[in-house]
């Protein structure tokens, strides 16, 4: 995992999983709520729609799967990462289409942050974006061979 050559991959995975722990941090602080955010949170609550299957699932419990599903996501592909790079049969050259891959899948989310303009995670994908990139970089490569 820390071996050269794998060690921003490995950084990139770390910051994936942090991620994923401030992620959930933010999400269970509930903080003081102004009178709009009550009311909204009220009508979130109580608004159901019909899902099929019996299930009528509230907008707030579809924004807490989707929140919940984030988290897990991030956490998942960072321990995948992890584990990838902490193996010693993994061929540099799979780490490097890995990374490709990580750096598609942040640079997605980057942009989907930026355009609903949510400062949190618009942070977090540029770090991890740049640590992804920089794990591609050429001299990087000589030692994952």
């Amino acid at each position: 995992m820390w071996q050269p050559g794998r060690r921003l991959f490995s950084t990139a995975a770390i910051l994936m999983i942090l991620t994923a722990a401030a992620h959930t941090a933010g999400t269970f602080s509930s903080g003081s709520q102004s009178p709009t955010e009550q009311q909204l949170n009220a009508a979130t609550s109580g608004y159901r729609v019909p899902m099929g299957l019996g299930m009528n699932p509230s907008v707030n419990d579809i924004y807490y799967f989707l929140a919940r599903t984030f988290t897990i996501s991030f956490a998942a592909l960072g321990l995948i990462n992890l584990l990838l790079a902490a193996t010693p049969e993994t061929p540099g050259r799979v780490l490097r289409r890995v990374g490709r891959a990580n750096a598609l899948w942040v640079g997605a989310f980057l942009i989907l942050a930026w355009i609903y303009r949510i400062p949190p995670p618009l942070i977090s994908a540029v770090v991890i974006e740049l640590v992804v990139l920089a794990s591609l970089l050429p001299s990087q490569r000589r030692d994952q061979r």
